[in-house]
């Protein structure tokens, strides 16, 4: 370990000094652009970068091309440096330096050809051919193209004949820079699984050299051509144009290794909207330059009309892209599109088909709030899944899983299906509430049925055989008085009796009197009162309730009353209607022996159930100085 950072540092320090050299030419007063300060940055820094990569890389392969490259890129700052001071500074003219400037001009052909080797044996390709081409093609560069920076200094070899030959020859070098993007791009047709994110990666970063060299020719055509910018700016455009490429690839293809699906579209994002971006200024220019004679305000104006029809060919061009490669998510956003509105409207079965149909064996499973489990799309329950691919939410937390076979690469699907599985995961816990509510209803509505049937019970054996009782003794009573007016009141009494009496029963059935639904809460309650063996006090609002909320808080008061009547021994009871926005709040108080307990019985608890199942709230207390309070609130729309 020690020596390897021992020879990493010795690298890097004759790197840096090479470069000091490149540089010190420059300043020394030879000055042709090639050692310029900011060209001999960019170009060190993509030799650090791409030899400390390819130390790094544990594939070979493409660590072995990576080192080449760094090799190439440091031979072609050496020779600057050389040529720079040999036949620049101390204006030699002899063979040394006519091949030093020879190398120095053509030392980038080999380097960008070893780039493109690299993005071809990261997807299995060979470059032997490519590499062939690129050294042939240095070599011929070196011995017959002269460089004007240098007058007065002829090529190695003088052919003029040749010369148009290199050119024609340089034709297919530049295309070669097409080599890494298409052979990227083919592989991740046959890419499945994991390792797509890694070829689609490669892919996208293999289009950065592309990008470069329209920004370098963009540079020129602003720095020479239109007279927009300086040439120094320009030449400082062409500069970082050369060197980026190098430092971004090599960055890439070592972060490829732990790239996932939201890094690749930010990565296809950026580098495609960079591309356009380029274009986009390149028409700017053009359209500015027509419009004001090179002037840079309609250059901007032109840029800005530009970009804004851009921005929507940039973000189609990133979804292609990332359909193109990915079958399985093209397959997923057809079914989406198919499904349209109707799918909107059952997610979590359209959700469902959509996996199916890429995978028959895929099943999706929902997460329950508050802990309550996992149900499927049809809303059947399931116990915690078990192999699959977890889905997160926006906050990260696992709302949703996919059972599959393991073939089915779900990175791309779940990007199509996401919005369904959001929607299938609310829908799924509206429909679980609503089976809760449901239950509670029904058990409420069993609660209710139980208890009135004990009432009824408790009626006959109970309060209602007293109540028959005392009845008959009245009317015992009346035929013995002789008094006219005594018979009259105890005849008065007795009908009372009857029709408590039969009004205790329709409490005990759950049937609604008629002047409940006729007249509304406040005149049942009235009527309810004068037919009760114990004063009631009764005050209610005039204005009428809705029609559930008055049969609900009827069956408050009536069974609260039956309580009084078989446990309080009350002398009083005061019934109260009160309405406060937007619910109703019913109050039955009683002076009775008090201690009320709603964990003693089943009626108390019966009731609380209905009153909640209703949405509303029942609280029991003690009433001082003695008796009792129940107090309800209802929920009333006004």
């Amino acid at each position: 370990m020690k020596g390897s950072v021992a020879l990493r540092s010795a690298g890097a320090i004759v790197v840096l000094t090479t470069a000091a050299a490149a540089v010190s030419a420059y300043f020394a007063g030879f000055r042709y652009g090639g050692d310029a300060p900011v060209f001999v940055m960019t170009l060190t820094a993509a030799v650090l970068t791409t030899a400390g990569v390819g130390i790094s890389l544990t594939d070979r392969s493409v660590a072995r091309w990576l080192n080449l490259t760094a090799a190439a890129l440091f031979a072609y700052l050496a020779t600057i440096a050389a040529a720079s001071w040999y036949a620049g500074v101390l204006g030699h003219r002899d063979l040394l330096a006519r091949s030093l400037v020879g190398a120095a001009g053509a030392g980038y052909i080999l380097a960008i050809a070893l780039l493109q080797a690299c993005f071809l044996a990261a997807v299995g390709r060979s470059a032997t051919l490519l590499i062939c081409y690129a050294a042939a093609f240095t070599l011929a560069s070196v011995l017959l193209l002269p460089d004007a920076a240098f007058s007065g200094l002829e090529p190695v070899l003088h052919a003029p004949a040749l010369e148009s030959a290199i050119w024609i020859a340089a034709l297919p070098w530049m295309a070669s820079v097409l080599a890494g993007p298409i052979a990227a791009w083919r592989a991740l047709a046959r890419t499945r699984g994991a390792g797509r994110h890694r070829t689609l990666m490669i892919a996208v970063i293999s289009l950065v050299p592309i990008g470069t060299v329209l920004f370098a020719a963009l540079s020129a055509l602003l720095a020479l051509a239109l007279d927009v910018m300086s040439p120094a700016i320009g030449e400082t455009g062409q500069a970082l144009a050369f060197g980026v490429p190098f430092v971004v690839s090599a960055a890439g293809l070592y972060g490829a290794r732990f790239t996932g699906p939201e890094a690749v579209a930010r990565t296809v994002t950026v580098v495609v909207g960079s591309l356009i971006g380029l274009v986009v200024v390149a028409l700017s220019v053009v359209l500015g330059t027509w419009l004001g004679s090179g002037a840079l305000l309609p250059i901007v104006i032109g840029t800005l009309g530009v970009a804004g029809t851009a921005a929507g060919v940039r973000r189609r061009v990133v979804r292609q892209l990332l359909l193109h490669t990915d079958p399985m998510r093209a397959r997923a956003a057809a079914l989406v599109h198919e499904a349209g509105a109707g799918g909107r409207a059952a997610p979590a079965r359209t959700a469902q088909v959509v996996l199916a149909d890429l995978d028959p064996r895929a099943r999706l499973l929902l997460r329950l709030p508050q802990e309550r489990g996992w149900a499927d799309a049809e809303g059947n329950h399931h116990p915690e899944p078990g192999p699959g691919t977890s889905v997160p939410d926006a906050d990260g937390r696992i709302h949703a899983h996919v059972r599959h076979t393991g073939d089915l690469d779900l990175d791309g699907v779940l990007a199509e299906v996401g919005m369904l599985i959001e929607l299938a995961v609310l829908e799924a816990a509206v429909r679980d509430q609503e089976g809760r509510v449901a239950a509670e209803r029904a058990r409420a509505d069993h609660a209710a049925a139980v208890e009135r049937r004990r009432l009824e019970r408790d009626l006959h054996d109970g309060v209602q055989g007293r109540l028959l009782a005392l009845a008959l003794e009245l009317r015992m009573a009346q035929r013995e008085l002789g008094d006219a007016a005594a018979r009259l009141v105890l005849s008065d009494a007795v009908d009372r009796l009857s029709a408590a009496i039969e009004e205790l029963r329709t409490l005990a059935s759950g049937t609604a009197p008629e002047i409940l639904t006729c007249e509304g809460l406040g005149a049942a309650l009235i009527d309810l009162s004068h037919r009760m063996p114990v004063p009631i006090t009764v005050t209610a609002p005039a204005a009428r309730l809705p029609p559930e909320t008055e049969a609900i808080a009827y069956l408050v008061v009536c069974e609260a009353v039956t309580n009084v009547l078989k446990h309080a021994h009350a002398g009083e009871v005061q019934v109260e209607v009160t309405r406060t926005g937007e619910y109703a709040v019913v109050t039955v108080a009683d002076d009775g022996g008090g201690g009320a307990d709603m964990r003693a019985g089943s009626g108390l608890r019966g009731l609380s159930e209905r009153v909640s199942t209703a949405g509303g709230r029942l609280v029991v207390s003690d009433r001082r100085p003695h008796g009792t309070l129940l107090e309800v609130t209802l929920p009333c729309a006004w």
